[in-house]
């Protein structure tokens, strides 16, 4: 059996935004154990956000979900002992290679899964300080006894992606400009603040001068082309560049808009503050932003949270947890956030 006691294979399949934090995991670890190499087994379609970041080693895929794949993956891993075997995951795929594999130390994350039913069967019941899914990951580390001291969610963009932002930018008319992103989709339709909000938003934020620029990923495309729609004249880069040409489309922005989805963290992950918009979900499931500068709107209502993803649908049966959010409020958040990354940048 081949020994790679120099390896940490790290196992995180999904989501996105998951994923995005993971690197602070990833920072973490190679900070603090230098002389090993990382090894990230994840879906194929996320490979790209990783590919050439220097402190991965080597990527492993799977792609689709089926049991013949999971085996192939097994096949390519099995052979060799590791010196760390990390489940940042924790769902059955992940627990499968975790038990299969062989490793000199193992660490798997805690969810605590049974918390988050609690605060969705009761809701109002006394909430306990939320610990962000940054911290669930760093704990990984610490248990390794690495010091994480600020390590935070961090991407590492390729030249041709950050090329093809400015060259988008500049087509549009907003070098030089303060951009304000805006990302109106989400996977669940529960966690979406309506379209026509988004509309009214980049109008307002027009208004002020602001360049506009809407992001999603192919899924999202209906809805960025029916806020295009109502309010002309921003660059929509919905559906049409991949997720590193995404995030650096979000690097030059000077703020995000965003529902509770994947462009908050790739955001964040670039440094761009964001103003995040919560409905069905609260921050102790562990996703509210961590940049200083960011903000979360949100309506307390006695119902919420009532879906731990956002994919039940409202049993209201309209969105009031989102629909109490005004564009007007949203777009001082924005002036809000552009003055405390000023502060920062300065």
């Amino acid at each position: 059996m081949e020994k790679k006691d120099d390896t940490i294979l790290l196992l995180r399949f999904s989501s996105l935004g998951d994923l995005v934090l993971l690197t602070a995991l990833v920072e973490a670890l190679r900070t603090g154990l230098p002389r090993m190499k990382i090894h990230l087994v994840t879906k194929s379609r996320y490979r790209t956000l990783f590919e050439g970041d220097p402190r991965i080693a080597r990527i492993s895929t799977l792609g689709g979900g089926s049991a013949g794949r999971l085996a192939g993956l097994w096949r390519e891993l099995s052979g060799v002992r590791y010196g760390i075997l990390i489940d940042a995951h924790g769902v059955t795929r992940s627990t499968l290679l975790y038990c299969a594999l062989r490793a000199r130390r193992r660490l798997r994350i805690d969810k605590d899964q049974t918390r988050k039913a609690l605060l969705l069967l009761f809701r109002r019941a006394p909430r306990r300080r939320s610990v962000t899914m940054r911290e669930r990951y760093l704990d990984l580390a610490r248990r390794l006894g690495i010091a994480c001291g600020g390590a935070m969610p961090r991407l590492v963009l390729q030249p041709a992606a950050r090329e093809r932002a400015r060259a988008d930018f500049a087509a549009a008319g907003l070098c030089g400009r303060t951009v304000v992103a805006l990302a109106p989709g989400a996977r669940w339709p529960a966690k979406r603040w309506p379209v026509e909000r988004f509309a009214r938003l980049a109008r307002l934020l027009r208004g002020k001068g602001y360049g506009i620029v809407t992001v999603g990923d192919e899924t999202e495309r209906e809805a960025c082309r029916a806020m295009a729609s109502a309010a002309p004249g921003g660059l929509n880069l919905c559906g049409t560049r991949s997720v590193a040409e995404t995030a650096a489309a979000l690097e030059l922005a000077g703020a995000l808009v965003t529902n509770d989805s994947a462009p908050l963290h790739i955001a964040e992950a670039v440094g761009t503050p964001v103003v995040a918009l919560f409905g069905p979900t609260v921050r102790e499931f562990g996703y509210f932003p961590l940049l200083p500068a960011s903000t979360a709107l949100e309506t307390e209502l006695d119902c919420r949270p009532c879906s731990r993803n956002g994919s039940r649908p409202c049993r209201r049966e309209r969105l009031e947890c989102l629909e109490a959010i005004e564009p007007e409020a949203v777009a001082e958040a924005v002036a809000r956030v552009l003055a405390a990354k000023g502060k920062v940048d300065r």
